[in-house]
């Protein structure tokens, strides 16, 4: 990012977003692989592609309860000559001119190839009379239907979803390699803060950016492992930072995380500290809104993630570009129509918070980038691209889910 001499941000040198979103994803920290059993997986990011170990079902079975049959063999009423029940299946198979009950999800015995269901068929002296004769794998769950053993039953790179734990524990598996938890830190910045709850001093400001980054850093998958606050004050603003990039020790953050303070003002002191720590920047300045002063350093193992002060901003920077460098790729690939008119920009992409409803997305009201308003109901950020005008009703745009 350029600074002309007045103090503007040269907008000739800002990058585009989709350039920010790409360096972003460049400079993502890896993370070592680590062992997760089944009891941590939820939310944990695998590692490697997990393949099932075993056929499910591991043999056929039955859909439901009644008898197995062969079913080609039925010419007249059939000897019942066993029970097969989940768990223990019956051994010594079926003969011409023979049937076993069977529970639902018992395994089948050998010779049998098909379920009569209980209300299809009833026994009189031992022996199996058939109202409605099956087809052959009539109400039977083939072995290795669901999953093969060898398949691929997720891909490396995903999030383990709660209800995918289940999926791990099929296949075979008593947890699974995943990526460690990328570690961030936090440093707050600004004279006017107050802790959310507390009193309110006139001309004060609530602390909302902190939660609310910290929440969106965990809905990523990411473990805060510190933060900070730091005045209006050079010194300060550098002591801190110094403090929590931990320097000589092996628990440096793998992001730092910097909120406000990054712009070019007289009381913007985060980007003089981080250079004076010898950071580097990759991009300084996005052609954005809200959020242009975003920026992204590295220092030694640690990127840097400078995000503006305005709660609105900070949390649709932390969307685009936080999400990337923590390893998510977001699905930006969905497209969707507005339902009323958005203003666009005429050298900025806009990022609209939506609601979403069936024909579209509606835009909430309040977009400046202090507006906090416009995250509340928010389920859908949308990618307005630069132009003049506005984004009529009906214009499909880019979107992407906020968690």
């Amino acid at each position: 990012m350029d600074i002309r001499s007045d103090g503007i941000i040269s907008r000739s040198h800002l990058v585009s977003a989709g350039e920010a979103l790409r360096r972003a994803q460049e400079l993502a920290p890896r993370a070592r692989a680590e062992w997760v059993p089944l009891a941590g997986l939820a939310g944990r990011r695998l590692a490697a592609p997990l393949a099932t170990r075993l056929d499910l079902p591991s043999g056929h079975c039955s859909a439901m309860d009644g008898w197995a049959v062969h079913a080609a063999g039925l010419f007249g009423p059939l000897r019942v000559v066993g029970e097969s029940a989940a768990g223990r299946p019956f051994a010594p198979g079926l003969s011409s001119g023979e049937a076993c009950r069977i529970s639902t999800g018992a395994l089948l015995p050998d010779g049998a190839d098909a379920v009569v269901r209980h209300e299809d068929g009833h026994e009189e002296g031992g022996r199996l009379v058939v109202a409605v004769r099956p087809r052959p794998w009539a109400h039977v769950r083939r072995r290795g239907e669901d999953l093969r053993c060898g398949q691929m039953a997720l891909d490396a790179g995903v999030a383990v979803a709660a209800h995918e734990v289940a999926v791990v524990a099929a296949a075979g598996h008593a947890g699974a390699f995943c990526r460690r938890r990328l570690r961030i830190a936090l440093l707050t910045t600004g004279d006017e803060l107050v802790t959310p709850g507390g009193m309110m001093p006139p001309n004060a400001v609530i602390e909302s950016n902190l939660v609310g980054l910290v929440a969106q850093a965990e809905a990523a998958g990411a473990i805060v492992c510190a933060s900070a606050h730091a005045p209006d004050d050079r010194t300060a603003t550098l002591t801190t930072l110094s403090a929590l990039l931990r320097e000589g020790l092996e628990a440096v953050p793998d992001i730092l995380v910097t909120v406000g303070g990054v712009s070019v003002g007289a009381h913007d002191h985060v980007g003089p500290a981080l250079e004076a720590l010898g950071a580097r920047w990759a991009l300084r300045g996005v052609a954005m809104r809200p959020g242009h002063p975003v920026g992204v350093a590295v220092r030694g193992s640690t990127v840097v993630l400078a995000l503006p002060g305005n709660p609105a901003a900070a949390a649709v920077c932390f969307h685009l570009v936080g999400r990337a460098l923590l390893g998510v790729r977001e699905d930006w690939s969905h497209s969707a129509p507005l339902l009323a008119p958005v203003p666009r920009h005429e050298r900025a992409t806009v990022f609209v918070r939506c609601t979403e409803e069936a024909g579209g997305l509606v835009p909430l009201e309040h977009q400046g980038s202090a507006q906090l308003s416009s995250l509340a109901g928010a389920r859908v950020l949308a990618w307005i691209e630069p132009g003049t005008g506005v984004a009529p009703p009906g214009h499909p745009v880019l979107a992407s889910r906020m968690p």
